[in-house]
C-alpha cells in the first residue's frame, strides 16, 4: 500500500510540473507574439557594469522600438550622438535611425566602480 501512495504522489507531482511548464511556454509565446506585432525592437539589457551584447545592429531608415531592461543594478542608456536617453522612468522610445554609422552607447548613471567601462556600440547599417 505504501508503494501505491508514493506512486500516486509521484504522478500528481509530474502532472503539476507539466502544467506549470506549459503555462510558462504559453506565456512566452504570447509575449513573443505581441513583440512581433509591434515591429522591430532593440532591447538593451543592463547588468552590473555591462550590457548583454558587445554591439547591436539596426537598419537605417527603419522605425525601431528601443528599450532598456535593468536586469541587475540601476542604469541609464545614453546615446549622445542620437539624442537618445532611457532610464527607469522612461524605459522605451520609438526611434527612426536615419544616419548610418557606429555610435557609442554607455550608461548615463554612475552605477559603481565598473561604470566607466560600461559601454557598447550601436551599428546603423
Amino acid at each position: 500500500m505504501h508503494k501505491w501512495i508514493m506512486f500516486t504522489l509521484f504522478i500528481i507531482a509530474c502532472l503539476l510540473g507539466t502544467g506549470v511548464l506549459f503555462q510558462n511556454i504559453s506565456a512566452r509565446q504570447a509575449e513573443q507574439a505581441s513583440e512581433a506585432a509591434e515591429g522591430p525592437t532593440l532591447k538593451f539589457v543592463a547588468t552590473n557594469y555591462q550590457f548583454d551584447q558587445p554591439e547591436y545592429t539596426v537598419k537605417a531608415g527603419q522605425k525601431v522600438k528601443v528599450s532598456l531592461l535593468n536586469k541587475e543594478g540601476l542604469h541609464e542608456l545614453d546615446i549622445p550622438d542620437l539624442n537618445i536617453k532611457l532610464d527607469n522612468n522612461n524605459k522605451t522610445a520609438e526611434v527612426t535611425f536615419d544616419k548610418p554609422g557606429t555610435y557609442e552607447v554607455h550608461c548615463g548613471l554612475p552605477c559603481g566602480p565598473g561604470h566607466p567601462n560600461m559601454k557598447t556600440k550601436l551599428i546603423v547599417q
